[in-house]
């Protein structure tokens, strides 16, 4: 296959799952949204929920490194060998697992202060709420650290030039969260959407 074709192809590729993804996304707002109608409160306490956990993601494991990882990793498996490829893969992910595991650890002991603290995290929450938050935050860094090594496997496949499963994890996320809101939130509640998080970032 000519190097044209195999841009066209992966193009398409990324178009596609790009399109997907949105559509699963509509999908996923338009469940949670009917779910809790009439019961916002639930909904925003889940929102803020999310705020912390990804804000270490993006600084840490997930955009920011991830895309600095790419060109190092491209750079490596054209002026070296693909062992010294996996060398720098594993170092790397060993690194990025260790700090975020470990502020993730700090911010799950802390939760409850970081909460109550006035940082806006939680604007207007009551106590119950402010709790509830705290707790919901605890689980969703359980997703953050699965992200810590999922972002850098992404990015080594688009390093290596294979383009299907980076683009197809953010629709299998949503997956995730579709199902957690359809069988798992009858069962468990507000934590039944953290617990689809969850298993969409192990997917």
């Amino acid at each position: 296959m000519s190097k044209l074709s195999r841009l066209t192809r992966n193009s398409l590729i990324v178009a596609f799952f790009f399109l997907i993804d949105k559509v699963l996304a509509f999908v996923r707002t338009g469940i949670i949204s009917r779910q809790y109608s009439d019961s916002v409160h639930l909904l925003d306490t889940f929102n803020a929920a999310n705020n912390l956990p990804d804000v270490l993601f993006a600084l840490i494991s997930g955009g920011a490194l991830a895309m600095a990882f790419i060109p190092l990793l491209t750079e490596y498996l054209t002026t070296k060998d693909r062992a010294a490829a996996w060398d720098l893969f594993s170092r790397v992910a060993n690194v990025a697992f260790l700090v975020t595991g470990s502020i993730a650890i700090l911010i799950a002991i802390f939760a409850q202060p970081i909460v109550d603290a006035e940082l806006g995290i939680a604007p207007g929450f009551g106590q119950e709420q402010r709790t509830l938050l705290a707790e919901l935050m605890r689980l969703n860094l359980v997703g953050t650290v699965i992200f810590s090594i999922s972002g850098l496997v992404m990015a080594s496949l688009q390093a290596n030039q294979h383009f299907v499963f980076p683009a197809m994890a953010p629709s299998m996320y949503n997956i995730g969260q579709i199902f957690g809101a359809i069988f798992l939130v009858p069962r468990f509640g507000i934590h039944g959407l953290v617990y689809g998080v969850i298993i969409g970032a192990a997917m």
